[in-house]
């Protein structure tokens, strides 16, 4: 089946590879480079979705793309912490500050403390200073959660992309101006070239997709919210677990830097970075960590996610003509939620059942 993908961020290459497995003929469409949007410049945490309930679709296909993550490190980049992708086991602590922060999240807490499978726990202050001594002591405690994972966005994407590139895939760098349709099905996508033909079309292009789409008469509530992130040079030791509080993050990456952030700026498609937003996240860094007042800013990030009115994705085959497949709308989350958007892209997009269920996930919900 030949099949267009339009966009080579996380969701598009993610798309690409599943589709390259099963033995589809491929081309992908990026008017810049792979993953020189979101992502690229994100973060890479994979921890799992908690706050609703277990059986939550969300949460479900959160935990189910970490298992996704997983296979992937092996498969695309040798085994976990020792591999290409930066992929390891990353325990992340969820901190609070004030009673009312506490009461909320303790009741998340008792709603997962019996799922052993994410091993969390909850501890105060002094518990928490065992794992990380540095803490400022206007911290009451938090919510440690062990099954938490981090990656390399920039190298998972080119891995993504590269195995399907090995398996046949072509990647044209073109703007695409339209998707053509006949008879209310898709018949490829047209560029500054001309038309390709495809059987079917994949639109994975973030906050850029309702562009795509319009021509087709549909409306997307698909919106870019900027994202900004610090890197800084911080005094060793490095952080051993992924700190987050309201939200915000620092953590040490691959690269030995402090990463911490992050902004959620409604400023259309502006992706510059700002000094407020640099002053703002360092601030906050500090109240957490107050060692930081010792940190260098080394690097400062910003990247434009693709965001829903309900913070969910949009996964869906039937939104449009026959043929025509959409999935983007992850925001901050599009890293941790990429592969299993691909697989169930991918089987969308053939006409087969996704391996996880993505019903919940439809442009219908916003109708």
């Amino acid at each position: 089946m030949k099949i267009s993908i339009i966009g080579g961020g996380i969701a598009g290459c993610s798309t690409a590879h599943y589709l390259a497995l099963e033995g589809h003929d491929v081309t992908l469409f990026e008017r810049d480079s792979l993953a020189s949007h979101a992502s690229g410049f994100a973060l890479g945490g994979l921890i799992p979705s908690i706050g609703g309930h277990p059986d939550d679709p969300y949460e479900s296909l959160s935990r189910y793309s970490i298992g996704l993550h997983k296979e992937l490190a092996t498969q695309l980049g040798g085994p976990p912490g020792a591999g290409e992708l930066d992929f390891l086991r990353k325990p992340s602590m969820m901190l609070i500050r004030d009673r009312e922060e506490e009461a909320m999240l303790r009741q998340v807490y008792s709603r997962y403390a019996a799922d052993h499978s994410l091993d969390i726990r909850w501890l105060n202050l002094g518990e928490l200073s065992h794992i990380e001594a540095r803490i400022s002591p206007d911290v009451l405690g938090g919510m440690y959660v062990s099954e938490a994972y981090e990656v390399d966005p920039y190298k998972l994407t080119l891995a993504l992309w590269q195995s399907a590139e090995q398996r046949g895939a072509r990647i044209v760098n073109r703007e695409v101006l339209e998707i053509g349709t006949t008879d209310d099905r898709v018949t490829g996508v047209e560029t500054s070239d001309g038309m390709i033909a495809a059987n079917a079309v994949v639109v994975a292009a973030g906050p850029w997709s309702p562009r795509m789409l319009a021509n087709l008469g549909i409306s997307m509530p698909v919106m870019p919210l900027k994202g900004q992130i610090i890197r800084l040079d911080a005094p060793a030791p490095p952080l051993k677990v992924s700190l987050w509080w309201d939200d915000n993050y620092a953590t040490t990456k691959s690269d030995g830097l402090l990463w911490a952030g992050t902004t959620e700026e409604d400023v259309g498609f502006d992706d510059g970075i700002t000094d407020a937003a640099r002053d703002l996240i360092i601030t906050s860094a500090v109240e957490m960590l107050p060692y930081l007042e010792e940190a260098e800013l080394v690097q400062q990030t910003a990247c434009l996610r693709p965001i829903t009115p309900d913070r969910a994705p949009i996964i869906d085959a039937g939104a449009g003509p026959d043929g025509l497949t959409i999935v983007t709308g992850a925001g901050r989350q599009g890293i941790m939620l990429g592969p299993a958007m691909g697989i169930a892209a991918a089987a969308l997009a053939t006409g087969t059942e996704p391996p996880v269920d993505v019903s919940a996930f439809s442009l219908a919900r916003f109708s």
